[in-house]
């Protein structure tokens, strides 16, 4: 049930995750707003994707 419950959550941070990308795109290239959000998706990701191998 819990291997469920993860790979639910998983999805769940990927889709917002995606849109989060997404939304960052519509701010200024060169705003520093944008860069601390690419580098905190960066992180979100990289915590996802620790997550899929331990599964």
């Amino acid at each position: 049930m819990a291997d469920l419950e993860t790979q639910a959550a998983l999805s769940e941070a990927r889709k917002a995750a995606s849109a989060a990308s997404y939304d960052i795109q519509k701010l200024p290239e060169d705003s520093v707003e944008r860069q601390a959000l690419h580098n905190l998706l960066t992180a979100v990701d990289y915590l996802i994707q620790a997550a899929d191998a331990s599964e």
